[in-house]
């Protein structure tokens, strides 16, 4: 198999207005342009392309404009069924390997996508790109990456609620068994950060990385550097317990 950059992965953005802990979160707007407008901008860097999979609900209808202002490609699906809006979002616009990423994680690294795809070498077709249970990377600077065919069995083999309400259990705990999982290469553990936003003090947070630091043009290391040069920023989002992906 080619190098993963060469398979023209889609990047597929999962986002709705209807967040539990801070509602419209992804259209709230910092310096005056919505949060998942400046994930859009950071994401084209890396060339590939973009898709936006949100709800049918009426709430998603200016989320989905405004996408759609931006060049991304929108598909609208089940609200609560998120396995099937992400397979139906793949299947429509024929993405055969997919990159996940949620709306949430506005300063999500372009480069280090692209370093990752380019330092894995992925020989397989079942295949899992993830950067592991050990986790090294800050919430909110992952992503995902698997084959449009594994997407579809896990979707065919979904029978419970949470498998629907998630999309990757299937692969990520290798349910099948003949999964080959494959980890990000170099991490350094710079777990202790913060840099997704579910609730208003993580919103806070990320105001101050983007109005005073600019940190929406700034690489993940730069963004740690300036975190570790400013000790205060950390304390911002602290107590925020982030939810854990079986509950």
């Amino acid at each position: 198999m080619d190098n993963l950059v060469k398979m023209t992965p889609h990047i597929i953005i999962q986002a709705r207005m209807g967040s539990t802990r801070l509602p419209e979160k992804v259209m709230r707007k910092i310096g005056g342009q919505p949060m998942i407008g400046l994930q859009i901008e950071r994401l084209k860097k890396t060339n590939l392309p973009i898709i936006l999979a949100t709800s049918v609900a009426l709430e998603n209808d200016e989320l989905a404009r405004y996408a759609e202002s931006l060049d991304v490609k929108v598909f609208r699906g089940s609200e609560d069924n998120v396995l099937e809006r992400y397979y139906n979002a793949a299947k429509t616009f024929n993405a055969r390997h997919i990159i996940r990423i949620t709306g949430d994680n506005p300063l999500i690294d372009p480069f280090f996508i692209i370093e990752q795809l380019k330092a894995v070498k992925i020989d397989q077709q079942r295949y899992y790109l993830s950067e592991g249970r050990d986790r090294k990377l800050p919430l909110g600077m992952s992503f995902e990456m698997f084959p449009f065919s594994l997407l579809e069995e896990a979707y065919a083999n979904a029978n419970t609620k949470f498998e629907k309400e998630h999309v990757t259990p299937y692969m990520h705990q290798n349910f099948p068994g003949d999964i080959n999982i494959y980890k990000f290469k170099n991490l350094m553990d710079i777990s202790n950060f913060r840099l997704t936003v579910d609730t208003e003090n993580d919103f806070h947070l990320m105001e101050e990385l983007i109005l005073k630091f600019g940190c929406q043009h700034k690489s993940l290391d730069e963004i740690i550097n300036i975190s570790n040069n400013n000790p205060y920023l950390k304390g911002i989002n602290s107590a925020v317990r982030q939810k854990k992906w079986n509950e």
